[in-house]
């Protein structure tokens, strides 16, 4: 088991900062768009963005992955892709404009509950007491952080389908992290991501089928060109790129606690871009998410490091 490296604290936490400034950039094109057609722009300027990089790893080592693929990996590929990214994207953003936003951002905080549950039957990962221990802390902070979004939430009557779409997505979203996994096996972390954005790109296609095209690629604002290009080239290109090289290492349920940063990072910008108020609960909720994350990142470092000390003390001749 490869232990955590202190870099992998702040990588994780510039990951979360992203993934949580992104849902701003998901949500202001649907005013110019449909949900789908956002899915097939965003995974497909991700895919270009990935092309050099694609290449230039064609060109050092001549193939896409370690070993020629066997009907698993095939298997593997399909879930990630089809059913992990394109099933999380489209419910993401189906269920978005179907739900409320606090609907959404409540029920996100089951992803890394679903991801430690399938990770233990894919990948035989080990919930540890620790862990556990964590995602309860982490769960309790974000409760803190979020007191507003519970008060306005609404899970059933006429938000009922949105939520479950959204259930859906995050269940879909831990299928997408937990097969990532399984394939870092045999794919660098660039190639992986690559296959990934281009089935997910490929299986929404067929969808655009069910949206009405009433405004043009001509009308989009900049905003909105903006929001796509960050969409594309950050949040589905760069960050997932940083998410893999540490998924390559350490557990995925592990490193999923972290999520829970996300709301945290929301209410730091909306401090700071909205001069909204911080209360007491929201410090305390921020300093346990950050305190759950630290520990389950470095939980196995901490374990080998007390192993090895007892076997250096029990390794000592006796003193007369």
């Amino acid at each position: 088991m490869a232990r955590a490296r202190k870099m992998d604290l702040l990588l994780l936490v510039t990951i979360q900062f992203i993934f949580g400034t992104g849902w701003t950039a998901i949500k202001y094109p649907q005013s110019q768009m449909g949900p789908i057609t956002l899915n097939v722009w965003t995974l497909g300027l991700s895919v270009i963005v990935l092309l050099p990089f694609v290449y230039r790893e064609w060109k050092q080592t001549g193939q896409f992955n370690s070993r020629k693929l066997a009907g698993l990996d095939y298997w593997n590929y399909a879930m990630m892709g089809v059913v992990g990214l394109a099933g999380m994207t489209m419910l993401y953003n189906w269920g978005a404009g179907r739900s409320l936003a606090s609907n959404g951002a409540l029920i996100s905080m089951t992803v890394p509950i679903f991801t430690a549950i399938i990770a233990v039957f894919l990948l035989a990962e080990k919930m540890t007491v620790a862990r556990g221990i964590s995602l309860v802390i982490a769960l309790v902070g974000v409760m803190f952080i979020s007191q507003k979004e519970w008060g306005e939430a609404d899970f059933f009557g006429s938000y009922l389908f949105g939520s479950v779409l959204l259930v859906g997505g995050a269940v879909c979203n831990a299928i997408y992290v937990v097969y990532s996994k399984r394939l870092l096996d045999i794919a660098s972390p660039v190639i992986l991501l690559f296959w990934s954005q281009v089935l997910g790109f490929l299986a929404s296609i067929p969808f655009l089928i069910f949206e009405d095209f009433t405004t043009s690629v001509f009308d989009y604002n900049w905003k909105t060109w903006l929001s796509l290009v960050y969409l594309g080239a950050i949040y589905f290109a760069t960050a997932m790129i940083i998410f893999y090289r540490i998924l390559i290492r350490l557990d995925a349920s592990q490193i999923m606690v972290s999520n829970y940063l996300q709301p945290f990072f929301g209410v730091v910008a909306a401090v700071i871009l909205l001069s909204e108020k911080i209360t007491f609960s929201m410090i305390a909720g921020g300093l346990l998410v950050i305190g759950a994350t630290v520990l389950a990142t470095f939980e196995d470092s901490w374990r080998a490091s007390r192993s090895k000390a007892k076997d250096e003390l029990a390794g000592e001749p006796e003193t007369k």
